[in-house]
C-alpha cells in the first residue's frame, strides 16, 4: 500500500530490515506524512515545555524530530554538503555522494541545521512553535514531493528512484502545494514570507543540484527537507508587521 510504504520510507515506521520501496504512487503521500511527523512533534513540544524548561523541551523535540526520521535527511544533508560544496567534478561528486563518511563540510551543515531548529524553537512563543512544529515537516516532504516532478534521477539506481517514475506530474504539484495552505496558521504576513523564501530557496537549490549532479538524488532530497524546514522555523520567529499597518 502507498501510504505504509511512505511511512516507511521518510521514519523509522518500517519493516525491520526493509531498503526496498516502490515509491511511484507513495510519493504522492509524502506531504501527508510530514503532517503525521508534525503531529508526533507537537506532542513531544507539549509535553516537555509542561515538565522542562524550554530550553530543555526545544532540545529534547528536536531530538525527537531526528529519530522519528532516522536522521535520514540529516544523512543526506551531509553528504550532499560534502559533494556539491566540493567544486569536484560530477563523476567525483557522485562518488562523494556514495561514501559513508563525513567531512567537515558535511558536519557543519548538519551542526548549522539542528542549532537553527533548537535555538528557533526556543525563541518561539509556546503555541506558535506547534504551528511551526506541524508545519516545517509537511514543507519539507511537500519540496520532495515537488522535486520529483522538476528534477530527473540523476543515477541510474538507487532507493529513490522509483519516486521519480510515472505520469501525471500535475497530480504531484497539487498534492505538494495544497497542504501549504495550513502556513496560514503562522498568520498571513508570516506566511506570504514563508513561501517567498521556500520558493527562492527550493529553485536554487534544484536548479544548482541539477546544474551540478543531473539530477536529484535520495541524498539531496534529504539536504532540501532539512534546509526547508530550518527556514520554515526561522520565519516563524520573525515579528511582522500586519498589513493593515504595512498599507497605513
Amino acid at each position: 500500500m502507498s501510504l505504509p510504504a511512505a511511512l516507511g520510507y521518510l521514519t523509522v515506521l518500517r519493516t525491520p530490515g526493509r531498503r526496498n520501496f516502490d515509491l511511484s504512487r507513495a510519493v504522492l503521500w509524502f506531504p501527508v506524512v510530514g503532517l503525521f511527523i508534525g503531529g508526533f512533534l507537537c506532542l513531544v513540544w507539549w509535553g516537555g515545555v509542561q515538565f522542562a524548561p524550554r530550553t530543555i523541551a526545544s532540545l529534547l523535540t528536536v531530538l525527537a524530530w531526528t529519530w522519528i526520521t532516522g536522521g535520514v535527511h540529516l544523512d543526506g544533508l551531509a553528504n550532499s554538503s560534502e559533494a556539491l560544496l566540493s567544486w569536484r567534478s560530477r563523476s567525483h561528486m557522485h562518488e562523494v555522494l556514495r561514501t559513508p563518511h563525513i567531512g567537515p563540510l558535511g558536519m557543519t551543515a548538519v551542526f548549522g541545521v539542528l542549532a537553527v531548529k533548537v535555538v528557533a524553537l526556543d525563541n518561539l512563543p509556546v503555541d506558535r512553535a506547534a504551528v511551526a512544529l506541524f508545519c516545517a515537516p509537511m514543507m519539507g516532504r511537500s519540496s520532495q514531493l515537488l522535486a520529483t516532478c522538476l528534477s530527473p534521477y540523476a543515477k541510474e539506481s538507487g532507493v529513490a528512484i522509483s519516486a521519480f517514475g510515472g505520469d501525471r506530474k500535475w497530480m504531484r504539484v497539487i498534492a505538494a502545494m495544497a497542504p501549504m495552505a495550513l502556513l496560514l496558521q503562522l498568520g498571513p504576513e508570516r506566511a506570504a514570507v514563508a513561501m517567498v523564501v521556500w520558493l527562492v530557496l527550493f529553485l536554487a537549490m534544484s536548479f544548482r543540484i541539477r546544474l551540478l549532479l543531473g539530477g536529484m538524488t535520495g541524498a539531496t532530497l534529504g539536504a532540501v527537507t532539512e534546509i526547508v524546514e530550518a527556514s520554515v522555523m526561522v520565519v516563524a520567529t520573525l515579528d511582522l508587521p500586519s498589513w493593515g499597518k504595512i498599507l497605513h
